[in-house]
């Protein structure tokens, strides 16, 4: 199917606006196509000014009507919350929002931007589209990013090579509660450093502050600006950092995972005996390390040795060399700093259980507690496997 054959199937909708690429090349395509539609346009405490003025441009430019509709999206506790699962709640309530307008204005079809190249994983939101029985045309189409971008520029459209933008509330780790003063804050220092220039930018917000990211080809002009936006950013945060591992181009919508940057932490042993070494691994774990192993290697003249690695925060590795060492009898500790991106990770009870649950970007993953399993099992005589079977594991 392509675009004008969808359009002659379907020659009225409402279409979701968010003032970005994709739904503007969808928008155009129908009227192009001469269907009847109209635009809706949801404003909530995530979107910032620059997103509703590029979509009443565009609307206005291709003679389309458009509704802005003011929602509260904060009042929905499931997403003030900021749980891994945010963007499905959020997009949800949304969508819902320009059903009962639309509906209400004639229309029995609501249609969006995905296109072909968004995935579950890059949009949770894509469950909604489901439940609420949206349609994305682009995506029926087989219309990528790449394919919308080129078609958009042909068309003239000023949309065709604008930054993907993820809503405000993306600059929040998940967990970490979503207020309305916090958003305006983090809205109003991006457009602070987008008129300096600086553009497809991200301000993430930190537990003593907010770290920049953005792309390769901006950070020695960020690096030269460095007095400037640090007098800007950190009596509003307390603590502002420029991330030097570039902002990847054409990153996609992010999605709910955990952003944050780790050391590994690295020595070669080969004056220890297993058990000392053993020791030193424990202690580093109770000290609050992310993962330590280790691994067998051969140095120079064949001797049989051990690679001790330990993963923490990148901030604590001063501490974690420390730890390596006092507890091996390494004379070096050699460091590699990298960023991270994972899964938000709960602790669900479910009866004498716990359960370790991560989930985002449309994953879950649930674990039983071994030791919780373990105990039980041996209560109740049990084989592991047949407590597992038991339980539903």
């Amino acid at each position: 199917m392509d675009l004008p054959r969808f359009w002659r199937a379907h020659p009225a909708a409402a279409i979701a606006l968010s003032g970005g690429a994709d739904s503007a090349y969808l928008l155009y395509s129908a009227v192009q196509a001469g269907a009847a539609v109209k635009a809706y346009f949801v404003q909530t405490e995530f979107q910032p000014a620059f997103e509703r003025d590029d979509a009443q441009r565009l609307a206005a430019q291709l003679g389309v009507p458009l509704q802005v509709l003011p929602l509260e999206a904060l009042a929905d506790p499931q997403i003030a919350v900021n749980p891994p699962d945010r963007c499905y709640h959020c997009k949800r309530r949304l969508l819902s929002a320009i059903l009962d307008r639309a509906r209400a204005d004639g229309y029995a079809l609501l249609a969006d931007g995905t296109n072909a190249s968004d995935t579950a994983g890059d949009r949770p939101g894509m469950r909604a589209l489901g439940e609420l029985s949206v349609v994305s045309p682009l995506r029926l189409c087989g219309l990528d990013k790449q394919d919308v971008r080129r078609r958009a520029r042909e068309a003239g459209l000023f949309t065709w090579d604008k930054p993907a933008y993820a809503c405000l509330a993306t600059r929040f780790p998940a967990g970490m509660p979503l207020a309305a003063e916090e958003l305006r804050k983090i809205d109003e220092a991006e457009a602070y450093l987008r008129e300096l220039g600086f553009s497809d930018l991200r301000l993430r917000r930190t537990p003593g502050g907010v770290r920049l990211q953005l792309p390769a080809a901006q950070l020695p002009a960020a690096a030269a600006q460095a007095a400037a936006i640090s007098a800007r950013l950190t009596p509003v945060f307390g603590e502002a950092v420029l991330d030097l591992a570039p902002r990847p181009a054409g990153e996609p919508p992010d999605a709910a995972l955990v952003q944050d940057r780790v050391a590994e932490l690295r020595c070669n042993l080969d004056d220890m005996t297993g058990e000392d070494i053993a020791f030193a691994v424990e202690r580093l774990l109770e000290a609050g390390a992310l993962d330590a192993w280790t691994a067998p290697i051969y140095m120079k003249k064949g001797r049989p040795a051990v690679l001790l690695t330990c993963l923490c925060p990148a901030a604590e590795a001063r501490r974690f060399t420390d730890l390596l060492l006092r507890h091996t009898a390494t004379l070096g500790v050699r460091r590699s700093d990298c960023g991270r991106l994972s899964l938000p990770r709960t602790v669900e009870r479910r009866g004498p259980v716990r359960v370790k649950v991560s989930q985002g970007g449309g994953i879950r993953r649930e674990k039983p507690e071994h030791d919780d399993l373990a105990a039980l099992a041996q209560a109740h005589g049990l084989s592991l496997e047949e407590l597992r079977q038991q339980l539903g594991f």
